[in-house]
């Protein structure tokens, strides 16, 4: 199974990700979503990566993590984007339903959990984070749809620069749901199912990046 290739607008502002074309996230083994549809877009601006996220979910919602906790263990999606330099290194970012974010620094030349290396990841405060969800008086653990807008400055990702037009970098987006069932989902899915892997970066999608439109 190939992996994805995903052209990446560069805009003027992060809203136009909304704009985008929209990617739809399979199972890990790449077989459609049963019941927590997701899809992703992808924007650049001078400033940021962006990725929104929009989701469908089956309450009540597992929501139990705050800010910097292991939000990854909750109903949550996930960015993670590899440096300019080295595309086994990458950052790991996860938002619950609440807004509440994890970051991570991994190495991970081996693929495997027995040699990676974390460390601790992109400060909170550069990074952007806008939680929308339906119906809106149920709270986030009673959402039926829920979107996420990632927007992650490049100066807080290790290579700590923008792509050049047509560069290409690694990473790929997730989801878990957990709600009444739990679902395991990726943009380039891992083929690593049983159990569940998101940590596979030969499988991790090409963003190719665009130049900036006059």
């Amino acid at each position: 199974m190939t992996v994805p290739v995903v052209p990446v607008a560069r805009v003027a502002s992060i809203r136009e990700v909304e704009d985008q074309r929209s990617w739809p996230l399979a199972g890990l083994d790449g077989s459609p979503a049963r019941s927590a549809a997701t899809h992703a877009r992808f924007a650049a601006t001078a400033e940021y990566f962006v990725v929104l996220f929009e989701s469908a979910s089956e309450p009540p919602l597992t929501i139990e993590r705050g800010e910097s906790e292991e939000v990854f263990r909750d109903e949550c999606v996930e960015l993670f984007l590899a440096g300019a330099e080295d595309s086994f290194a990458y950052d790991e970012l996860v938002v619950n339903p609440r807004g509440c974010l994890y970051t991570a620094r991994i190495g991970n030349p081996d693929e495997s959990r027995e040699t990676w290396r974390i460390s601790g990841g992109a400060p909170r405060s550069g990074i952007l984070i806008d939680v929308e969800g339906d119906p809106a008086p149920a709270g986030p653990r009673g959402w039926t749809t829920w979107s996420c807008r990632l927007a992650l400055p490049w100066t807080s990702i290790s290579s700590g620069r923008p792509p050049a037009p047509g560069e290409i970098r690694r990473g790929n987006a997730y989801r878990i749901a957990r709600g009444r069932s739990t679902e395991f989902l990726a943009l380039s899915p891992t083929l690593r199912a049983h159990p569940p892997d998101f940590h596979v970066p030969s499988r991790f999608a090409r963003f190719v990046f665009g130049a900036a439109s006059d």
